[in-house]
């Protein structure tokens, strides 16, 4: 019987598609708080947002980081440059995680229903963080992950699932 992983999937590319698609909602949902500023911003959805970006963001990135690109370097061709799109993509995670802690403070901020100070800025800042994502997430769907689906053995895909829910579990 084939085990079941975290949110319910033994695959580990579907599951980093799934986990994209997630984020994918949440930029839109940082869209929509950045369109609602000054005042009418929903705290709860505001909330929320901190979290993802406090704790799901974090671990989608470590679960890339310390288990797909070991394996997607080992399996990937010469013609697929993947040391450099690895380095790339760790490049833009530690800019999102850096970018998301002053993010979060925002957010609790305005998930408290306290007026920020520069609401123009905090627009900006969302706006910049949701747009850059948008197409770090269009990259690793339409790019990595494709590699990934094209490259890696099922064998390897099954030491990924369980490494995911190694991690999940710590």
């Amino acid at each position: 019987m084939e085990k079941v992983y975290p949110n319910g999937f033994s695959d580990p590319i579907e599951l980093l598609l799934a986990e994209n698609e997630s984020h994918k909602k949440f930029c839109d949902s940082i869209e929509v708080i950045a369109d609602s500023l000054p005042g009418k911003v929903d705290k709860a959805k505001a909330l929320k947002a901190a979290r993802v970006l406090k704790h799901e963001l974090p671990m989608h990135h470590r679960l890339e980081e310390t288990v797909l690109f070991p394996v997607l370097l080992k399996y990937a061709a010469d013609e697929d440059n993947m040391v450099e799109i690895v380095d790339r993509l760790k490049e833009e995670h530690a800019i999102d995680e850096g970018f998301s802690e002053e993010l979060v403070e925002v957010l609790e901020i305005l998930g408290a229903g306290k007026a920020v100070e520069n609401a123009n800025m905090v627009g900006y800042m969302l706006r910049g963080f949701f747009e850059s994502y948008r197409r770090h997430l269009v990259w690793e769907n339409n790019v990595v992950l494709s590699l990934a689906r094209r490259r890696i053995p099922p064998k390897a895909l099954r030491e990924m699932a369980a490494n995911f829910a190694t991690l999940r579990e710590n």
